[in-house]
């Protein structure tokens, strides 16, 4: 009886260095990710003064609306849905709103003139890609507005 009373108070023991290591972590997280936001902000001030084309430093998205359209097929009818978002170099999101319908023209057309083979796999995609980064710039009429073009939605139907 004597030995379970001992054991008792050293399991409440334990628990206060539990939290109190608990608490460490947490402070430790806390000060690493105040001190890298404090560090990267003047990384970002000095990107405003700078090239905006810096590829180390993230670029403003802008998320586009949803392109749903025939592929062209001659057999079968088949849809592809794309939702992707755009990485600004260069331009800004008011050059993408102002000129939102042309580029949203240039992406459908574009889409609409692919076939099955030219959406499936990730190799096509890549070229997809790539096709859409200098069809949105060419619509933009900025050089290097937009820096990347990333998928969020690729449904083949």
């Amino acid at each position: 009886m004597a030995d379970d009373t001992e054991n008792k108070p050293a399991k409440k023991g334990k628990l206060p260095i539990i939290i109190a290591g608990a608490v460490l972590v947490a402070g430790g997280a806390a000060f690493a990710m105040t001190r890298g936001g404090a560090a990267a902000a003047p990384a970002a001030g000095a990107g405003a003064a700078g090239p905006k084309s810096d590829p180390t430093t993230l670029g403003q998205i802008v998320a586009l609306d949803s392109f749903i359209v025939n592929l062209n097929e001659e057999r079968s009818t088949r849809y592809l849905k794309v939702t992707f978002s755009v990485e600004l170099a260069e331009a800004d999101e008011a050059a993408v709103t102002e000129r939102k319908d042309i580029i949203r023209d240039a992406v459908i057309t574009y889409l609409s003139g692919l076939t099955i083979e030219h959406v499936r796999g990730s190799e096509t995609k890549a070229a997809i890609r790539d096709e859409l980064l200098q069809r949105i710039n060419g619509a933009l009429s900025v050089e290097g507005g937009v820096r990347n073009v990333v998928f969020t939605e690729f449904v083949v139907q």
